[in-house]
């Protein structure tokens, strides 16, 4: 089953009973949505609208983990693949639940002068996507990558 959703810049498919795909354009080139997608200062700016994230880690290479943490929750995992400025995958788990949570494969590729990301999130069953989509775990994507999309991420 194949089910598209398309919020503004967001496209959002849930692909076979396991994979919830996200496609956004930004006007941002590759190493700048890359930027702000993996360095802890900048994923601070986007990933939390009021200042409430509490830690922020991004040891960024095969081998290495994340943890963004809130008062009342947090997400960590093993990161296993980096090619940077293009593609990274990493697994993710809710409150350090190492049976939750999705492997995510982020792609980035140039498009005219802005960047496509596409984040195919697998999870392993299909109950699994379905418990992360009725708790909510889509709905801010727009939101989001929105917030990322305005950030003014300075030239290296």
């Amino acid at each position: 089953m194949t089910l598209s959703l398309d919020l503004s810049e967001l496209q959002l498919v849930l692909d076979g009973e396991t994979d919830v795909i996200v496609r956004r354009d930004f006007t941002h080139p590759p190493a700048r949505v890359w930027r702000a997608l993996t360095e802890p200062p900048l994923i601070r700016q986007w990933m939390s609208s009021n200042d409430s994230m509490t830690r922020c880690e991004m040891d960024l290479r095969p081998g290495g983990s994340f943890r963004y943490e809130w008062p009342e929750f947090f997400f960590s995992g093993p990161i296993l693949e980096v090619d940077a400025p293009h593609h990274m995958v990493h697994v993710e788990h809710f409150n350090g639940d190492a049976s939750s949570g999705p492997t995510i494969t982020t792609d980035l590729a140039a498009r005219g002068t802005g960047t496509r990301m596409t984040m195919v999130m697998r999870y392993a069953n299909a109950e699994a996507r379905a418990d992360a989509i009725e708790a909510g775990f889509t709905d801010s994507f727009d939101e989001v990558f929105g917030r990322l999309e305005a950030l003014a991420i300075a030239e290296r």
